[in-house]
């Protein structure tokens, strides 16, 4: 999507994760068998935007060597001093462009590259300071509320810490994904301050201060509730997990592949699979992986980076990594094979 004006992506990936309750950087974690980061650079990637910067502190090494497979420079956020402070540590690479940057985090696996499309199209054609994501919930819990004015227009975003007990009734949230001008995005940051309960200097601040400017500032709210499901806990995991897992074997259902029960069978998006193939119960394939045309894959089988040729059976309780089973072969039960 490149044009006159530069179009850049900034994904916000330095943080911990406290609601995780883990000693591992919440973009590593995995969501249906790709850490929720890839998720996000692959999304990005299908945009065809200028470039792409993301931010990194917390297991910045870990976090790096996902982003070195993608046209995309880290940036170090030395001290992790709230979501505006990152973007902050991008002012050196962006002002260099200038042009529109979009700003989203590397917890959000679930959010579609039509939806950002649309996005920063809607963007382009008003030309506001800045553009939010905005979707209704029905439970808008640890999510940053938006408080419109008497006439309906946008006045500010409460985080919910901040919020009073009237505002955290509020159901429309900001998602926190942004477009904005990149002429107006670091001046506004600097005028940010840290008065809050948690210290931090909030990008949400800069809506605040973009409507005292007499800035246009877009709403956007073509996107789906699911989509900007922020992973910040366990439970928000499993439910991306789970969204993810549900859209996939919908998608092969719908192709004519047939699963026997789906509630129990994860497939990675990436894996192809030909029509009249049946997949019983209790099934995982991922990685690279390829199953021809009328197959049967038994119960309680694990895949990973196969190719599985057409009319080819694989019984029950196998475990392959690396396979690959000729077109009418059948793999015996319990049969555990790794290849090179």
């Amino acid at each position: 999507m490149p044009t006159d004006n530069p179009i850049n992506a900034l994904i916000l990936a330095a943080g911990l994760g406290t609601r995780m309750k883990s000693k591992r950087a919440k973009v590593l974690h995995e969501v249906l068998f790709k850490p929720m980061l890839i998720h996000v650079l692959d999304t990005v990637k299908s945009l065809n935007l200028d470039h792409t910067y993301v931010i990194v502190g917390h297991q910045r090494q870990k976090v790096a060597a996902l982003v070195a497979g993608y046209r995309a420079d880290c940036i170090p956020q030395e001290e992790q001093l709230g979501t505006g402070h990152a973007v902050l540590c991008a002012e050196k690479e962006l002002s260099r462009t200038g042009g529109t940057v979009l700003i989203l985090s590397g917890d959000v696996p679930l959010v579609k590259s039509d939806s950002l499309r649309a996005m920063l199209a809607d963007h382009r054609e008003n030309k506001p300071a800045l553009t939010l994501m905005a979707t209704t919930l029905e439970d808008p819990t640890n999510y940053g509320r938006i408080v419109r004015n008497s006439t309906g227009g946008l006045l500010e975003i409460v985080e919910e810490k901040d919020a009073t007990d009237r505002q955290k009734k509020i159901r429309e949230i900001n998602a926190g994904i942004y477009c904005a001008e990149v002429s107006f995005l670091f001046g506004a940051l600097k005028k940010v301050g840290s008065n809050n309960k948690q210290g931090e200097i909030y990008l949400t601040d800069i809506v605040k201060i973009a409507i005292e400017m007499g800035l246009q500032v877009g709403i956007f709210s073509g996107a789906g509730s699911e989509e900007v499901l922020g992973v910040n806990s366990r439970a928000e995991l499993a439910a991306a997990n789970k969204y993810l897992q549900h859209q996939k074997n919908s998608d092969l259902m719908a192709d004519g592949v047939s699963l026997i029960d789906p509630e129990t069978i994860f497939i990675q998006q990436e894996v192809l699979i030909g029509s009249d193939t049946v997949i019983n119960a209790n099934v995982q394939i991922s990685g690279i992986s390829i199953i021809g045309k009328n197959c049967t894959i038994g119960p309680d089988v694990v895949l990973h980076d196969c190719l599985i040729g057409d009319n080819a059976v694989i019984e029950p309780f196998c475990n392959l990594t690396s396979c690959k089973v000729q077109n009418n072969q059948t793999v015996k039960p319990h049969s555990n094979l790794k290849q090179n």
